[in-house]
């Protein structure tokens, strides 16, 4: 049987499972170590697959690779996790072919991120990859595939907004900082340093260096230690109420049930104050807004600069399918072609021992084999052949030339030149790798 594209396509197989229908407690039952991943690979390859690669985030677990059905990806999963088969069915996804074809290229553009145009994936894709690379596990169809889809998501982060602008809150507080402060120094008091205050924290000392920071916290030793990183001043938690008026910004990312930043806190004739709320519930009074020369933003107001982003990124996804669409008609266009493969190596090898015989046309046809000449495909060497020298011939570059030139007449003409690829199918079909 004669492999064709659609036949190699159609076994390229995904099983997984990630944030779309799973909750993280459940994803986290497929998370791959890199003890699994080994595991998952030498399993593979026992089975006699030739291409098998997984990536295993926060929000996704799946695994890639040629295989006559996601059936067998899905069990490698399942005996290197502690997930079972049933909740990866009816929680998760099982593609094959172009919906594993499609699926790969919407994970790798940032289609299917979390919060879309996220392209933080395609650096995990990269990793996963390479890993599969080291180990072996990478054929030179699967190679070609990821390729593809590589150069698409590098022309679609080039050619389209799909991953420009703000989809973070703490990096829309950044922009909202940006927008409304000038660039004169101000004094900037950050108050809360969870996980989310301090990230807050690390990116106004990087986006805007023009503010001198100040930490507040309730526990002191965690306030000590991100100061020291940061080169930041300390405020005692106990002292806020009293020092408050001493900053020209005020950034809250604590978690209390109530406001820790009150109006009557802030004095009467005070200077121009920027007040953001990044917090739920609300832990700056909202009635902080109806003094004079008073800013405030709460977190509804930061949230609608991402949800904004989301919107424009949004009007950018039909532009991503194009661009999709189109390199995957460029990896199909390459898969058929990939058939000539084998069939032009050999010419290739041929031809370099065509520098020792004369441009006689039984030679050549005795040199590649063919029984019954076929006189297009010799009168097409000769014309490549017979007004260079044998040195000339062992030039690389001139055989890639004539290899090339006979590639696109046994590609596009129908003439007794396609009896060539015709005697060797099934050195073909015997040498297609996936």
């Amino acid at each position: 049987m004669q492999l064709h594209a659609e036949h190699i396509i159609g076994r390229l197989c995904v099983a997984g499972i990630n944030h779309t229908n799973a909750t993280a407690e459940v994803r986290g039952k497929y998370s791959i170590d890199e003890t699994a991943y080994n595991n998952i690979l030498e399993s593979a390859r026992q089975m006699g697959l030739l291409s098998v690669f997984a990536i295993s985030t926060c929000n996704r677990t799946e695994i890639y690779g040629y295989a006559n059905h996601p059936h067998v990806l899905a069990n490698l999963l399942v005996e290197n996790t502690s997930g079972d088969f049933t909740t990866l069915q009816s929680s998760g996804y099982l593609h094959q072919g172009k919906n594993a074809l499609n699926h790969l290229y919407k994970v790798a553009c940032g289609l299917d991120s979390q919060i879309i145009g996220d392209f933080e994936i395609q650096g995990q894709l990269k990793q996963a990859y390479s890993h599969a690379q080291t180990h072996s596990m990478i054929g030179p169809i699967m190679d070609r595939t990821i390729n593809f889809v590589f150069q698409a998501s590098k022309r679609i982060r080039s050619s389209t907004a799909l991953s420009t602008g703000t989809v973070s809150v703490s990096f829309a507080a950044i922009e909202w900082l940006q927008k409304n402060l000038d660039n004169s120094s101000k004094k900037l008091l950050l108050v809360g340093l969870g996980k989310f205050g301090t990230n807050v924290c690390k990116n106004i000392k990087h986006y805007l260096p023009q503010c001198s920071i100040t930490v507040c916290n309730r526990t002191h030793k965690k306030t000590e230690k991100l100061a020291g990183i940061i080169n930041a001043e300390v405020l005692p938690f106990e002292a806020l109420e009293d020092k408050v008026n001493d900053y020209d910004v005020v950034v809250v990312c604590t978690n209390s049930q109530e406001p820790i930043i009150r109006k009557e806190f802030i004095s009467r004739g005070a200077r121009s104050k920027y007040f953001v709320d990044l917090s739920v519930p609300a832990n700056i009074d909202p009635a902080i807004a109806t003094l004079p020369d008073v800013v405030l933003a709460n977190v509804d107001e930061i949230s609608a600069i991402t949800a904004f982003t989301i919107e424009k990124r949004l009007q950018e996804v039909p532009k991503a399918i194009d661009i999709i669409d189109h390199y995957i008609a460029d990896f199909e266009t390459w898969v058929k072609n990939y058939q000539h493969v084998p069939v032009i190596k050999m010419i290739k090898e041929n031809l370099k021992h065509l520098s020792s015989i004369k441009s006689h046309k039984c030679e050549m046809a005795e040199v590649l084999g063919v029984n019954e000449r076929p006189d297009v495909l010799i009168d097409h060497m000769n014309k490549e052949l017979q007004v260079i020298s044998n040195d000339i011939l062992n030039d690389d570059a001139v055989i890639t030339k004539t290899v090339s030139n006979l590639m696109v007449n046994l590609k596009t003409k129908k003439e007794k030149g396609c009896q060539f690829i015709n005697a060797y199918n099934s050195f073909l079909n015997s040498n297609l790798n996936q």
